[in-house]
């Protein structure tokens, strides 16, 4: 298994970032195209030289601001177009995969699910022909609205050809939620479809606080209980992803964090997915 961490522009002002990754064992890395990347370019030059220095690029598509499962067509459209767009020009730095967040904000979603549905059906056929034409496999990544980012849905994807992207705290909040009282990973595992399992390529692992059932802060350094509870379900083969992406920005008690620090949890991962699970 590969294991990456989430870098977004921030990060490239950074001193030392490609020294840092290092030290903490990654693969690659996980690019965040956030506003303004694909207005004012990549960083192209720091990300060739993470990858001169042998460090894998992938890329996570926008989504701030990015309603792909909108009813309003307008809005969906407007989308659609940015992400697209941002697609292409990030396709230079030849991609190993790319995250697609499919949501909305609108409340009639709730009632009809299936106008939302189809709308978010119609985005990810899109997206998916623009990776097809240059060969980037498309996970589309759980979320935590209603609509349109549960795993139950994400059946409609993997039926066009996507793949997902399982991220733990967005799930957990999604299926506690609905459920009314908080869940663990391995109880929101049961409650996915099982034809969705096989396909969750990347997992997006970062530790998170509650309140009652809801996940009041995330990206958070993961815990050693989570971890080891992700890493369980790695070791029965329930998930076998290809990638790992350590998604965390903060450590759990004192602020900032530095990525070498996350090398105990790069290890972890490596030893679980050569002993349990597979790459691909």
């Amino acid at each position: 298994m590969r294991v990456y961490v989430t870098v977004w522009f921030k990060d490239f002002v950074r001193p030392g970032l490609t020294s840092e990754l290092r030290a903490g064992g990654f693969d690659g890395v996980e690019l965040s195209l956030d506003y303004p990347l694909c207005r004012n370019g990549l960083h192209v030059s720091v990300l060739e030289e993470l990858r001169g220095s042998g460090f894998e690029v992938a890329i996570h598509l926008p989504w701030r601001e990015v309603h792909l499962a909108s009813p309003i067509e307008e809005v969906r459209s407007t989308s659609l177009r940015y992400v697209v767009d941002c697609f292409r020009s990030s396709s230079r730095l030849e991609p190993r995969y790319a995250v697609l967040h499919v949501t909305t904000e609108q409340a009639v979603c709730s009632s009809d699910v299936e106008l939302c549905l189809s709308k978010a059906v119609d985005s990810v056929q899109h997206v998916l022909r623009v990776a097809e034409d240059y060969g980037v496999p498309l996970y589309v990544e759980s979320t935590r609205q209603y609509c349109c980012g549960g795993l139950e849905h994400a059946v409609r994807y993997v039926d066009l050809g996507a793949g997902v992207c399982l991220d733990v705290p967005h799930a957990v909040e999604r299926y506690s939620r609905l459920r009314r009282r908080l869940l663990t990973l391995g109880e929101v595992i049961r409650e996915a479809p099982p034809s969705v399992l096989p396909h969750i390529g990347v997992v997006h692992l970062h530790g998170y606080t509650v309140s009652g059932y809801y996940v009041v802060d995330s990206h958070l350094e993961p815990t050693q209980a989570l971890v080891s509870e992700y890493l369980e379900l790695v070791r029965r083969g329930i998930l076998k992803p290809g990638t790992t992406v350590i998604e965390a920005f903060f450590s759990q008690s004192s602020g900032k964090l530095t990525f070498d620090k996350l090398r105990w949890c790069v290890d972890e991962v490596r030893r679980a997915s050569s002993r349990g699970g597979r790459g691909r």
